[in-house]
C-alpha cells in the first residue's frame, strides 16, 4: 500500500513540474547568434519552445508548419527591396538586398492576414510590415532625418518615447527606454491600416500596431532590438512577454 501511494504521489509531483505544451514560433530568418529564441525561452521557460525557420524550409514544408504556428516573429536583416515600395531606381543608396527573404515575409505575412496569428517584428520586421502595407521606407536615414540610429561601427543607443498607449504592452504614454539600435532605413510614408506608438528623437517611427486591434490583437513592429537587450530591461522584455502572451491566450 506504502508503495502504491509514494509512486501516486511521485506521478502527481511528476505532473505538476512537467513543462507545458509545446508552443511554434516561425521565424523569418534564424541566425546564429539564436537571439530572438534566446530572448523568448529566457522570458519563459515553462513552455517547449519549437522555432522554425522559415528561410531555410521549402514551401511546402512552410504551408504545413505555419498551420501549427502560435506566433510569428519577423526578424531582423537586410534591406527591403525598394522595388517593394515604389523606389526601383534608388537600389544604390541600400546594403544587401534579399529578394528571397521579402517573398517569404509576404508570405508570413498574408497568412497573419488570413488567420491573425500573434506577430511581433524586430526592426526589418517593422519595415516589411509597413511595406506590405503600402508603407514606404527612407532609404537612408542620414540623407533625411539623423544619423543616431547606427553608428560606423555598427549597433548604437538612443532613447525612444511611447507616444500612444497600446493595451497589448501596456506601456503608458510618455514612458522612455534607452533602446539597442542597428539600421539606416526607416518607415517614412506609414502603411495602410497602421498607427505609430513609439517615436525616437528624431521623428521616426519606433513602435507600430494594426489600428484595427479587434481582428489583430497583437501585431506589433519595433524598429530596435528588443531581443538584444540585457536582463531585466522592463520595457524590451514587457513588449516579448505579451507577445508570449498573447500565443498562450489563443
Amino acid at each position: 500500500m506504502n508503495r502504491i501511494l509514494i509512486g501516486c504521489l511521485y506521478l502527481i509531483i511528476a505532473g505538476c513540474t512537467s513543462r507545458l505544451p509545446e508552443k511554434t514560433i516561425i521565424l523569418s530568418k534564424e541566425y546564429s547568434s539564436k537571439t530572438s529564441e534566446n530572448f523568448i525561452t529566457r522570458l519563459d521557460s515553462n513552455y517547449s519552445w519549437r522555432f522554425i525557420d522559415a528561410y531555410t524550409v521549402s514551401s511546402e514544408e512552410l504551408n504545413e508548419e505555419l498551420k501549427k504556428a502560435d506566433g510569428i516573429i519577423l526578424t531582423g536583416g537586410a534591406d527591403i527591396h525598394p522595388a517593394r515600395y515604389g523606389q526601383i531606381a534608388d537600389t544604390v543608396k541600400c546594403g544587401t538586398i534579399d529578394t528571397f527573404r521579402d517573398s517569404i515575409e509576404f508570405v508570413l505575412l498574408n497568412h497573419i492576414d488570413e488567420f491573425r496569428t500573434p506577430c511581433l517584428g524586430f526592426c526589418r520586421g517593422l519595415q516589411i510590415m509597413n511595406v506590405y502595407n503600402g508603407g514606404s521606407l527612407h532609404l537612408h536615414l542620414p540623407d533625411t532625418l539623423s544619423s543616431i540610429h547606427r553608428c560606423s561601427e555598427g549597433k548604437t543607443a538612443h532613447t525612444i518615447s511611447v507616444t500612444k498607449h497600446i493595451s497589448s504592452v501596456d506601456i503608458p504614454v510618455g514612458q522612455m527606454n534607452k533602446i539597442v539600435s542597428n539600421h539606416h532605413q526607416g518607415i517614412a510614408e506609414l502603411g495602410e491600416g497602421l498607427e505609430v506608438w513609439a517615436t525616437s528623437p528624431d521623428g521616426l517611427s519606433e513602435g507600430i500596431r494594426r489600428s484595427d486591434t479587434l481582428n489583430y490583437p497583437f501585431y506589433i513592429g519595433v524598429q530596435w532590438h528588443p531581443e538584444l537587450c540585457e536582463p531585466g530591461n522592463e520595457f524590451d522584455e514587457g513588449i516579448g512577454q505579451s507577445f508570449i502572451n498573447a500565443m498562450i491566450s489563443e
